[in-house]
């Protein structure tokens, strides 16, 4: 008896030690976690009024969906969020409460998309991966969709990491992100100052890039420049002024020209009045061209690249129930 007592105590020594050892390896290889949360708005391009502003949005332009995703560095997806936007709304604030974080902080990768189903993704959006996401495109056919068809609304979309901290007390953190178009557009305007009819046809603008563009914007613009935009043929009545737009992707090193056939028997060309000022056009962004004719005189051209109207709109806001 007295032996079987001499060989216990250091039996349980050592199941002592194996259990601090196991503590001591769960202790490193899981960080104290703490609760945080985050009101994050989104903002998105603004409505304007078109028949006012010439550099208001078309109906196709404006936020009527507004995907979010939020995930761990890993990849681990903690929400996948859909919302239906009203007509009027231009941003949508979310509360993500009690979020697990580290302690010291963790940083977190928020994607949103706006109009998804403008994207031509085929896949189910609610078990979207990462690697999924990062990689989708916008190809060529969403052009030829999104300049013939009303039906076809521009997607927004927007990338930010954010490092997520446990405030005392229980605050919350606030954060914003901006949305933008995933395309850019041309608005051709074409001012008659004369007391006739002005007949411009065979429209094309050249050096775009008409191949595809990432859905998230990249650090570097695409250098394909051997695309061409058909925008068609204009009638301008007398003391009057017509418009057309389109989109393409953007691009750098292009040289932009706009060609046309001016009453059948005069060509428009506008290479010297945008080059070289122009040498990139970036998503989000417009081509904003305005020609003046008259019959007698030489016409005149107006050419910039300036941002699509942005207005912020306060709305109601929104609050995720806690991520389980």
């Amino acid at each position: 008896m007295n032996n079987m007592k001499k060989h216990r105590h250091p039996a349980a020594i050592f199941l002592l030690l194996l259990s601090l050892l196991a503590v001591s390896c769960i202790s490193d290889d899981y960080p104290v976690r703490e609760k945080a949360t985050v009101k994050m708005t989104f903002t998105t391009r603004a409505i304007s009024n078109p028949t006012v502003d010439a550099g208001g949005l078309e109906a196709n332009e404006h936020m009527r969906t507004l995907r979010v995703i939020v995930a761990r560095k890993n990849g681990e997806i903690l929400y996948n969020l859909k919302y239906d936007i009203a007509e009027d709304e231009t941003s949508k604030t979310i509360t993500f409460s009690e979020m697990t974080v580290n302690a010291d902080g963790e940083a977190f990768d928020f994607y949103a998309i706006a109009n998804e189903d403008g994207v031509g993704y085929s896949g189910d959006w609610n078990n979207v991966s990462i690697n999924d996401l990062q990689g989708m495109n916008l190809q060529s056919g969403f052009l030829t969709n999104a300049n013939t068809s009303t039906d076809t609304y521009i997607p927004q979309t927007a990338y930010k990491q954010i490092t997520v901290v446990p405030r005392t007390g229980g605050g919350i953190q606030s954060e914003t992100m901006q949305l933008d178009f995933a395309v850019a557009k041309v608005r051709l305007t074409i001012n008659n100052t004369s007391s006739g009819e002005q007949y411009v046809n065979d429209i094309n603008l050249s050096g775009v890039n008409m191949t595809s563009t990432p859905l998230f914007a990249g650090t570097d613009l695409s250098n394909v420049v051997n695309g061409e935009l058909e925008l068609g043929d204009m009638t301008i009545h007398a003391n009057s002024t017509a418009t057309v737009y389109a989109y393409f992707f953007e691009n750098t090193g292009g040289n932009y020209i706009l060609s046309a056939s001016w009453n059948g028997d005069q060509t428009l060309d506008i290479t010297n009045a945008v080059t070289p000022n122009i040498t990139q056009i970036s998503r989000g962004t417009e081509l904003d061209i305005n020609i003046t004719l008259n019959a007698t005189t030489t016409p005149t051209f107006n050419i910039e690249v300036v941002p699509w109207t942005t207005v912020e709109v306060d709305v109601p806001p929104f609050e995720v129930p806690p991520f389980k």
